[in-house]
């Protein structure tokens, strides 16, 4: 049955993607719906996202970029991954059975975990910044495409005195298919690690500030000002470092940096922000497009009625 399986994900990973994604937005619908209670909602979001990393693995292993052995570096990233998908489930499970004392442990067991393992992927393997999830989901479509274009070994090769990028004659496309432009090869090809002391400063900023802001919410309490611009200092303080050598970095390093920017908008929807200002702006907001388009009420009738569900699980300052 494995293999029968196995086969059919190599085959369809098309059909198979659209299956993933119908489930993963299952886990949103579900959510309050099932005896009010969000532990199912997330244990089928938990459950998706692990099968689709796996299933990222067969397709990899089935294009020859499969790992035979995963060493340290690989072991640390897939248990990161996986901390990523299922530590609100956990969260959840945990607060049931034990309660709020219960949760806080959870929480602060599951942090430590993923900053000592965060940590030693900066400082032995020199990875930074590290992704958010560390394995981010394979782009299929785009990952079994390249193999049959620019991606095969024999379609260029590089001069060893000067660098320079030389098409092979086999590996030319048709002349009714030719561009006349460079050749064109990954960012990893042509860039290397920038070794700087303000991008691991960064980066470590971003790694311990979980951890920070865990001890300032036992400080300050969950809903103090203080405890929130703790967070958004270490974060501003991160950008500022990385932005010094941003150009540098290669494209994924910088598309990682940007959709950290984009975490900046989190804030609104985090106490004490969300409680005194935000949700009364966003309930207005939603309020007034149902009453003037009626077509959208169907999408934000459910966004304002669990909006407050989803704030008070989702929104915490370290899950970025």
């Amino acid at each position: 049955m494995f293999k029968l399986y196995k086969t059919w994900v190599i085959n369809n990973p098309k059909i198979l993607t659209d299956v993933e994604v119908v489930s993963t937005w299952l886990a949103y619908f579900l959510a309050g719906k099932l005896n009010k209670s969000p532990l199912v909602s997330e244990l089928v979001y938990s459950t998706s996202k692990l099968v689709s990393l796996f299933n990222d693995k067969l397709i990899r292993d089935a294009c020859g970029n499969g790992l035979q052995h995963y060493g340290l570096r690989e072991q640390i990233k897939i248990c990161l991954t996986i901390a990523h998908y299922c530590e609100v489930f956990v969260e959840l499970a945990v607060k049931k059975a034990f309660g709020d004392q219960g949760k806080w442990t959870a929480i602060t067991s599951i942090q430590l975990f993923k900053c000592c393992s965060a940590l030693i992927l900066l400082y032995r393997f020199k990875e930074l910044p590290i992704q958010h999830p560390p394995i981010p989901a394979l782009q299929r479509s785009k990952f079994t495409d390249s193999k049959l274009t620019d991606d095969k070994d024999d379609s260029h090769f590089v001069l060893k005195r000067s660098g320079r990028i030389v098409r092979c004659i086999e590996g030319a496309p048709p002349v009714a298919l030719r561009d006349w432009l460079p050749i064109k090869i990954k960012d990893d090809k042509l860039q290397s690690f920038v070794d700087i002391n303000d991008l691991v400063h960064a980066e470590l900023l971003h790694i311990m500030k979980p951890m920070i802001h865990l001890a300032s919410m036992r400080m300050f309490g969950t809903k103090a000002w203080k405890q929130w611009l703790v967070a958004l200092g270490l974060d501003l303080a991160s950008f500022k470092l990385y932005n010094r050598h941003l150009k540098e970095l290669p494209y994924e390093q910088r598309l990682e940096v940007s959709y950290r920017k984009l975490s900046f908008l989190l804030y609104l929807l985090r106490s004490p922000m969300y409680d005194n200002y935000s949700k009364r702006v966003i309930d207005n907001l939603l309020s007034s497009l149902t009453k003037r388009i009626p077509l959208l009420s169907f999408i934000c009738g459910p966004i304002i009625q669990y909006l407050n569900h989803w704030q008070d699980i989702y929104f915490y300052m370290w899950a970025s």
